[in-house]
């Protein structure tokens, strides 16, 4: 469980990880016709398999879904399960040239940090101080956390900061070990504490951006492993959109036939993971070759 636990403390970097590439790959974006039309690989992308996960739920789960009720799903972004993000990214991605406008336009590194530090401020730090019916922080901003994340990859993107491997990895080990430790000492017969807060909280913040450090500048040496990962890159958005109909299929199967307990189940995970991964990766392949093929992919370009 203390591994498992460390390991939740690392995984919820994904959504931080995300929104900072955003911000690091984005930086040139700016206002025009070309880059607005470009949404719509997305939107379609979500619309594709928002139809999918509805089709899938009322075949396979069993759902009672009607056609009216499907639509209102999809345009509420709930049809997925995992769609709230789709929703999130929509308004990140009118906003980036406007980002970038502001961005280049301050004058100093130092007026960059500050901006970054105050929105870590408004948005990263209410997570851990407002808990428990306390009030301790301006908490109004709180959501706005996907501005501070892109303003730090386009910052980073910027400036190239290059802190000691060391530091990162004993930072990294250190913070990541906060909510495993807290548990096993502290918490007994009774479920996790999630000390650490939410990934729009000001510690898994922390544990993204120095992940992000430690990783961003890695040379991928072997040709192969570089077409790999850039493979995965292009695909990740529509694995991510049609991973919970492989979720909702594997583990309750597995779950129905190997789990005694948490803490045993753990072990199934490095089977049951990449599983759903291997799968989505499949299925978003397929996703992409029939919209190639339909020359769908064609209207965004």
């Amino acid at each position: 469980m203390f591994l498992q636990t460390w390991s939740r403390e690392l995984f919820l970097t994904g959504v931080p990880l995300f929104l900072m590439l955003t911000g690091f790959l984005n930086t040139g974006k700016t206002v025009s016709r070309k880059y607005f039309q470009g949404m719509g690989r997305v939107l379609s992308a979500y619309l594709f398999f928002a139809l999918l996960t509805l089709t899938f739920k009322t075949t396979w789960l069993h759902e009672n879904i009607s056609p009216v009720r499907g639509a209102l799903k999809i345009l509420d972004f709930s049809a997925i399960p995992y769609g709230w993000y789709i929703e999130m990214w929509i308004g990140l991605y009118l906003l980036t040239p406007f980002l970038n406008l502001l961005y280049r336009n301050i004058g100093t590194q130092r007026h960059k940090l500050l901006l970054i530090g105050i929105l870590a401020v408004m948005t990263f730090l209410p997570d851990f101080c407002n808990r428990y019916d306390l009030h301790i922080v301006p908490g109004y901003w709180a959501n706005c956390y996907p501005l501070a994340f892109y303003f730090i990859g386009s910052y980073i993107r910027e400036y190239r900061p290059r802190p000691q491997r060391t530091t990162l990895c004993l930072l990294l080990l250190g913070l990541t070990a906060i909510s495993p430790v807290f548990n096993l000492l502290f918490i007994h017969n009774r479920p996790l504490v999630q000390i650490t807060g939410n990934p729009g909280g000001i510690i898994i913040a922390a544990v993204a951006v120095l992940f992000f450090l430690l990783f961003y500048e890695a040379d991928l040496r072997q040709p192969s492993l570089r077409k790999a990962f850039a493979t995965v890159s292009l695909l990740s958005l529509d694995v991510y959109l049609c991973c919970y109909i492989f979720d909702a299929l594997y583990y309750p199967w597995f779950i129905n036939r190997y789990f005694e307990s948490q803490a045993q189940f753990g072990l199934w995970f490095f089977v049951i993971v990449p599983l759903v991964f291997l799968s989505s990766l499949v299925l978003a392949r397929i996703k992409e070759t029939l919209f190639r093929l339909t020359r769908i992919d064609r209207l965004w370009s």
